[in-house]
């Protein structure tokens, strides 16, 4: 029997607004297929899922995705406008080959944060992120990211882990410490939904996957080391944080937490938007009045349907970890996979994180006693 444990009366923490299904570039693993569809969300469809929001939630953040986001700039910054002097958070996630110093002066007035996907170099990123034409892409993701830099805007790098860039996880590391405005890097996995069903790009093989991020992490404090700029990882700073503070981390994610609501550009909605399009976790349309009606309890159904491993509620380590990303277990069920390749990794971020915990304790226990 699964051991999930849901919150009785879940409140939405996330709002993501699909406000596209456009995009510039090709991924070859897009799980969205982004840009296979040109659609856009209206300003009719954002405000309702707004003032859903505004209604029955005492706290959220809005994440603007696609597609490419800033394809539909205008949208975004109604949504902002609407909500200014709310206390909402607002995070984008772009390929950043749209930006120039005048979007990125844009996005600072609106105080929206930024987070950029990025596969690695040139030689490796090109291919597995190329423009609808063919052309690379990488140029122009650094040309967005120095400009932002020039902006004074830090940024969140997303690195989508596969078998062709596992191996220049470093080299990625080195990049964004000479960038000097990378905040982090979080790791994504390849997801067998959207154009990677059809397995151009292979998933990265696990035990391959934990040395990468070893030899990452590593890199990382050798560039400090050396004066360089310090590159974070999302989950190392989040599992200090939990260890430094003595939390659990009862959930994953918000769609873990049931507190997760995303909308597509014609008011579809979904609790994940990796999970969009699956008709098993449709919750219906925003725009009809009854929609609210039973949401928690839709959102609780739709946690229901996916149920981790069964050795990962016994792991010793779950409290920290929480478990692998909801949506990739999901969708690797229904083909048949049963690689925990995100365990492995998380594994690697738990040893790292352990480690320096030993370190620090014997550095202050030497400073005590100097």
């Amino acid at each position: 029997m699964s051991q999930i444990s849901l919150p009785k009366e879940p409140r939405l923490k996330e709002l993501v607004l699909w406000v596209t299904t456009d995009c510039n570039l090709c991924c070859r693993y897009c799980y969205a297929s982004g840009g296979d569809e040109a659609e856009y969300m209206d300003w009719r469809v954002a405000k309702q899922a707004v003032d859903l929001m505004l209604t029955y939630s005492d706290g959220f953040n809005i994440q603007f995705a696609g597609g490419e986001p800033l394809l539909n700039m205008e949208l975004i910054e109604q949504v902002v406008g609407y909500t200014h002097g709310l206390g909402i958070h607002y995070q984008l996630q772009t390929n950043a080959t749209l930006i120039d110093g005048k979007v990125a002066q844009w996005l600072k007035k609106l105080n929206v944060s930024v987070g950029v996907s990025l596969d690695g170099l040139p030689a490796v990123n090109d291919g597995l992120r190329p423009f609808a034409d063919g052309r690379g892409s990488t140029t122009a993701t650094i040309a967005g990211l120095e400009n932002l830099r020039a902006a004074g805007i830090r940024v969140g790098l997303t690195c989508v882990l596969s078998a062709e860039n596992l191996s220049g996880l470093p080299e990625l590391v080195e990049l964004a410490s000479y960038l000097g405005n990378v905040e982090g890097i979080a790791l994504d996995l390849l997801r067998p939904i959207g154009r990677s069903k059809e397995g151009e790009v292979r998933p990265p093989d696990p035990a391959l996957a934990a040395r990468s991020v070893n030899a990452a992490l590593r890199r990382a404090d050798e560039l400090v080391l050396m004066g360089g700029w310090k590159v974070k990882f999302r989950e190392v700073e989040r599992m200090r944080y939990l260890l430094s503070h003595k939390l659990e981390r009862k959930y994953r994610c918000h769609f873990d937490a049931c507190q997760n609501l995303v909308v597509d550009p014609k008011g579809e909605a979904y609790p994940c938007p990796s999970l969009a399009g699956f008709p098993e976790f449709y919750l219906g349309s925003i725009l009809e009045p009854t929609f609210i009606d039973g949401l928690s309890a839709s959102l609780r159904r739709c946690r229901h349907l996916i149920t981790p491993p069964h050795y990962c509620f016994a792991c010793p380590e779950h409290w920290l970890c929480a478990g692998p990303c909801l949506a990739q277990t999901y969708a690797r069920q229904l083909t048949g996979e049963t690689k925990l390749i995100e365990c492995g990794i998380k594994r690697a971020f738990i040893n790292y994180v352990r480690r320096k915990e030993v370190v620090n304790h014997a550095a202050s226990q030497i400073s005590l006693s100097v």
